[in-house]
Formats: structure tokens, sequence, C-alpha cells
């Protein structure tokens, strides 16, 4: 079972003062608040802005169309449509089963009247890069066996929109986090992994090392590389704000 992530600090309540409502970041289709500022100093449990916001920055840092970075939002919505028509005119746009890669954040959020509900994160992959073996579905779970239903919800959702008539769901092997809230920025270590290895797939499409990115996982993705990634987080988005203050000053 998974420890509770810690008390929701009081700039991340419902309903809260002025705090909660100033923007710091328009970045794609994210807007970054104050609160997830103070959220990714921690100790906190990530919410979903800030873990889209990081997959549209590594998205925008890998322009192929065969790679596909999903906002929570998105697999969530696929997860409790109603019924299979509703789930093709959300997923048909995104042309899964013409991606390669495709990451997809599951949350474990039961009540979808609920916003920032759940209490665990974990990454899906939709694997279809290799031709031999075939299409897979890799959940990454950071606290096993945790996530494990939601994620099975999720790939019976995604099967009957891709080509292949049976495709297994294969635990991806995962470093565990040692506390109750860190869930979040492992999907995100995992994804940057992910996203390191996609450009040098084919250095190793011939041999057994690094023929897929679960290797690259277990080398870049530890406790200390999560710890840091906090940190690096809040820099990159300090670097952005800055970067976006001296565009419209040279605007002006």
């Amino acid at each position: 079972m998974s420890p509770s992530p810690p008390p929701t600090p009081p700039a991340m309540a419902h309903g809260g003062g002025e705090e909660e409502e100033e923007r710091v970041l328009s970045h794609g289709d994210v807007v970054l608040l104050r609160c997830d500022l103070t959220i990714l100093r921690g100790p906190h449990f990530l919410n979903d802005r800030i873990i889209a916001f990081y997959l549209a920055h590594l998205a925008a840092d890998h322009h192929d169309d065969d790679l596909l970075l999903l906002p929570p939002s998105v697999p969530y919505l696929l997860s409790n449509l109603p019924d299979p028509a509703s789930v093709a005119a959300v997923a048909d746009p995104l042309r899964l089963a013409s991606r390669r890669l495709v990451l997809l954040p599951v949350n474990d959020n039961p009540d979808v009247s609920h916003a920032e509900g759940g209490s665990h994160w974990t990454l899906l992959v939709l694997d279809n890069s290799n031709a031999v073996s075939g299409p897979r579905l890799v959940p990454h779970d950071s606290l096993p066996p945790t996530n494990l239903p939601s994620a099975r919800r999720l790939a019976a959702v995604l099967r009957p929109l891709l080509p292949a008539s049976a495709i297994p769901l294969i635990e991806g092997p995962t470093p565990r986090q040692t506390n109750g809230y860190d869930c979040g920025v492992f999907v995100l270590a995992v994804a940057r992994a992910i996203c390191n290895w996609w450009p040098t797939r084919a250095r190793h499409s011939d041999s057994d090392s690094d023929s897929d990115w679960l290797e690259a996982v277990k080398r870049e993705v530890n406790a200390d590389s999560v710890k840091a990634m906090r940190t690096q987080l809040l820099q990159l988005i300090h670097t952005l704000i800055q970067n976006n203050t001296t565009t419209n000053q040279h605007s002006c």
C-alpha cells in the first residue's frame, strides 16, 4: 500500500487566496501557479500541472512524431470515459497506433469529481518500437503494485485502439521510492531517462545492451537523482520565467 502523501500545503488548497491564483509561467498549454513552486520545494506530492509542464518541456526538446508524451489529463480521461465511441473520439487525434513510443502518466484517483485527487503516480509506456517482438505496455511504478489496477484499466482501454490483437502488460524495473510523496518526481525522472535514451536507440538496435530504455532507467533514476530533480525543475522554471521576462521587455 502506498504511504500517504504529506499534508497539502496551504497554498495548494482550493478556493485559497492570491498566492494560489498568481500565475508565474505559461509554457505551451500549461500555466504554472505560485503554489506549484511551493510544491516543488517539498516535501509535497506533485500535481497535474507540474507533471504536464515537464512532459511538455521534454516533448519540445524532442521534435519526433514517433514519440508522444501526454499530459496526465488525457490518460485519466481515457480511463474514465463511459463507452468505446467516447474513447475513440478522444484517442483518434492522438494517432496512438502510428507512434513508436507513448508516455502516459497514470494517477490512481478513483473519483472523477475530485480534482487533484489520488495518492500515487506511475508512468505507463506504450512501446511499439520493436517490429519483431511486437507492441507492449510497460508500467513503471516506484512503489509496486500500488498503481497496477489503474495501469491495467488504462491498458484495457488502449488495446482496442491498436492493431495488435494481444498486447502484454510487462512491469518495467523501477527504482523504489522511500517516502510517500516523490512518486510524481519518479515519473518525471523515468520520462527524462526514456527521452535521453530515445535519440540513441539506433546505435543499440543490434545489441542486447540498451536495446530498450530499461537499462537507461536503472542507470539514471535513483534516490539521489530524484532528490536533485526538484531543484532542477525549480531552476528550469525560473530560467523560463526570466527568458519570458526578457522577451517581453524586448518586444515593448
